[in-house]
């Protein structure tokens, strides 16, 4: 799982867009809308949160892709004009925004390759930031489990 999501992480940040600003919610140090990454000037050389965004990049290419293709599919066999598989690369936004269990996979991800990057551990401080920044019902120590379990994986 490592090696695909280095891979991903790869491939993300070869088709992102980096701008550098303080335009974000006043918590965040960055922020990735589809292939268009935020972050703080003061994180600019933070490896750290450029890791955890380009996994969300990574996580809206993989997931426009199957939704692309799933999508041209439908419409082949329901004969229709394969125009409505462009509605594929709304499916990670959506997910994201509707499904608590799709953003705590995908905050668990992006942080998970984060905690890579510091000398220090930061499981918990992370955990914290999942459990109180994400509308998700879930206690720190549950985001702690996943953070560990992912980090295992």
């Amino acid at each position: 799982m490592v090696l695909l999501t280095k891979v991903l992480v790869a491939l993300a940040r070869a088709l992102q867009v980096t701008i550098y600003t303080d335009k974000l919610p006043p918590a965040a140090g960055g922020a990735a809308n589809a292939f268009v990454v935020r972050i703080r000037p003061k994180y600019r050389g933070d490896a750290g949160i450029h890791a955890h965004e380009a996994v969300h990049v990574a996580q809206f290419w993989a997931v426009s892709a199957l939704a692309c293709v799933a999508l041209s599919v439908a419409c082949h066999l329901a004969q229709q004009p394969p125009v409505y598989a462009v509605l594929g690369f709304a499916t990670h936004s959506l997910l994201y925004a509707l499904v608590p269990a799709y953003r705590l996979w995908a905050e668990v991800q992006a942080y998970s390759e984060q905690l890579r990057h510091y000398p220090d551990d930061r499981t918990e401080l992370f955990a914290e930031y999942i459990a109180q920044g994400y509308r998700l019902d879930i206690s720190p120590a549950q985001a702690t489990d996943q953070l560990r379990r992912a980090s295992n994986a």
